[in-house]
């Protein structure tokens, strides 16, 4: 293998001997071409280099690369070498430099975005401590992501956060899903500074009054009248079989809409006339091991066969299973429980009765019990709606009353049939 001193000229790189491995140019100092040896395909490297010292002989060597041909022409690469050899006249080490440099660019196409944090979060976090993240990966898909996902983290500010992803929300009329999503994206931060992501949290002051505003707690509890007024309009509006079922299920019993409309076959006892919800469906703490039984009162049963009867060709494991899924088979997954509050939010005018949500069925339940022709007594109420004991009580009151419950569940039955 040799090297060869003469001007570096297209046609010189065109036709290098195959035992030359260098070109030193012959017309500026330090410059010079390497060459490769053949691939499998027969082609060579070729990368332009500087030569250098940096405070004259004996000091420190430096080699620069300065680009590859052909990508980078002789002419280009020349007028670049002489760039760098006029600064290093200058003192300057152009190579530190392009190293520093190098590394930077290196740092910066390696810094982790909120999108890629947001999936950690979600996989280390959520899903390890929540029981229910489909709510929150449903925030950050229609929220988060879109706005600032590509950001980088280094780069992320609080006017980024406030500004483009909760104002929006606030701005549309969810205050409440604005205070939401600011909690989830504190926790988020917190979790990124916590994995040395990020030097701080950016919205770890900020407020809820000052993104969504003061909550206040909902106080709706439909009257009788209008309780019978939006099962009788219900089935005329479009409403679909499972929808007006599960709402009319969380009048009945006083369940929360995730409890109901997650609701399995299985979890039916006919024998006992039980219906017992499993724990990963009780609202407690991921882990938490209490369930909650829900006697089966007459009117249950009538609409459970019913539901039965239209929906069994599906051959679905659910009471109330979806019909429109399009990730999965039809019947494969239970309808989602946000589908009853935009059903009722899209036909709340035709309903004829101020707003309402699905939840305000449990208060609604709940506040009719304790009325004189019911008269349910404080905690077989509390127990109804799986509620913990207060106190002394939770810890020495370990009583279910069942024979109670059942009782009451089926005054309130009739009660509603007979309006």
């Amino acid at each position: 293998m040799a090297s060869i001193k003469v001007k570096l000229t297209e046609s010189v790189i065109k036709n290098i001997p195959l035992e030359i491995t260098r070109i030193t140019d012959t017309e500026l100092s330090g410059f010079y071409l390497n060459v490769g040896k053949p691939n499998k395909d027969g082609k060579r490297s070729l990368v332009y280099y500087l030569y250098y010292r940096l405070g004259g002989r004996g000091s420190k060597e430096r080699r620069l690369a300065l680009g590859r041909a052909p990508a980078l022409s002789v002419v280009k690469a020349r007028e670049l070498a002489k760039q760098y050899i006029g600064d290093v006249a200058r003192g300057i080490d152009v190579f530190l430099e392009q190293k520093e440099r190098t590394k930077a660019q290196k740092q910066e196409a390696e810094a982790p975005t909120v999108q890629e944090l947001a999936t950690e979060f979600l996989e280390r976090y959520i899903k390890v401590n929540r029981k229910d993240p489909v709510e929150i990966e449903r925030m950050f898909d229609k929220d988060v992501l879109p706005a600032i996902g590509g950001v980088k983290l280094k780069d992320i500010t609080r006017r980024d956060i406030l500004g483009k992803v909760l104002d929006p929300i606030t701005d549309r009329g969810a205050g409440t899903q604005a205070n939401k999503t600011l909690s989830i994206l504190k926790q988020m931060f917190d979790f990124a500074v916590e994995r040395d992501l990020m030097q701080g949290n950016p919205i770890s002051t900020a407020k809820k009054k000052n993104v969504g505003g003061i909550e206040k707690p909902r106080t709706r509890v439909l009257e009788f009248e209008e309780l019978i007024q939006v099962f009788q309009r219900l089935p005329k509006l479009g409403i679909s079989t499972q929808v007006i079922y599960a709402l009319k299920f969380i009048a009945l019993t006083g369940c929360r809409p995730i409890e109901v409309t997650g609701a399995q076959w299985q979890e039916f006892n006919f024998v006992k006339m039980l219906w017992t919800i499993p724990a990963e469906r009780v609202k407690q703490n991921k882990g938490g091991e209490r369930i909650h039984k829900v006697p089966i009162t007459q009117n249950m049963l009538i609409m459970l066969d019913e539901l039965r009867a239209s929906f069994c060709h599906l051959g679905s494991k659910h009471v109330f299973p979806s019909t429109t899924c399009t990730k999965c088979a039809v019947g494969e997954q239970p309808i989602d429980r946000h589908s009853l509050s935009r059903a009722v939010n899209r036909k709340q005018k035709e309903l004829g009765v101020p707003k309402f949500v699905p939840h305000d069925l449990r208060r609604t339940m709940a506040t009719r019990l304790g009325d004189d022709d019911i008269g349910a007594d404080p905690i077989v109420v509390e127990k109804i709606l799986n509620h913990q004991l207060q106190g002394m009580q939770r810890i020495y009151n370990l009583q279910e009353y069942m024979e109670k419950r059942t009782l009451v569940l089926n005054n309130w039955c009739d009660k509603l049939v007979d309006l």
